[in-house]
């Protein structure tokens, strides 16, 4: 049971990551980044920034997706978080329409657009962006829970 699937560049964030996992009845957090997963060090730091009740997995996108079918018979409630836009639109390609996916935090760049105070998108994140709308997904930009959501499917 996907619950929440965010993009944020720190992945796992003290206050950010215990209201989603409290808003969401999270059980599972499940990162998808290939840099951390191959990263020893990060990896540690994540088992140790996650919630105590909360399971962590850290998988690169290609083992991601090659656990796609694994991922959706967990019975937990789930969180996957991306440190991207690219690996991102790589996994849902993969796995398949989703209904909503939160941008977090993703920060400026060269040549990167502003859409809200926390989020910048370069041209090819704004490409993949769209193309993720264009298949009816919601993309909306919140930081915590309790923020207002605003909707990148209205300023794409």
């Amino acid at each position: 049971m996907i619950k929440v699937i965010r993009v944020d560049h720190r992945l796992l964030h003290g206050q950010v990551i215990f209201s989603w996992t409290k808003f969401a009845n999270i059980e599972r957090v499940i990162v998808i980044d290939t840099a951390t997963a191959k990263d020893d060090f990060k990896k540690m730091s994540l088992k140790l920034a996650k919630p105590e009740d909360v399971r962590l997995n850290v998988f690169s996108v290609d083992a991601a997706i090659a656990k796609i079918d694994q991922i959706k018979a967990l019975k937990d409630n789930i969180m996957l978080i991306f440190e991207n836009v690219t690996e991102l639109s790589k996994f849902i390609d993969h796995f398949g329409p989703v209904e909503e996916i939160n941008y977090g935090l993703i920060p400026a760049k060269p040549d990167a657009k502003r859409f809200s105070n926390a989020v910048y998108l370069t041209p090819e994140e704004v490409k993949l962006s769209k193309k993720m709308c264009d298949q009816g997904i919601k993309i909306s930009m919140q930081q915590v829970p309790s923020s207002n959501k605003e909707l990148l499917n209205n300023v794409i």
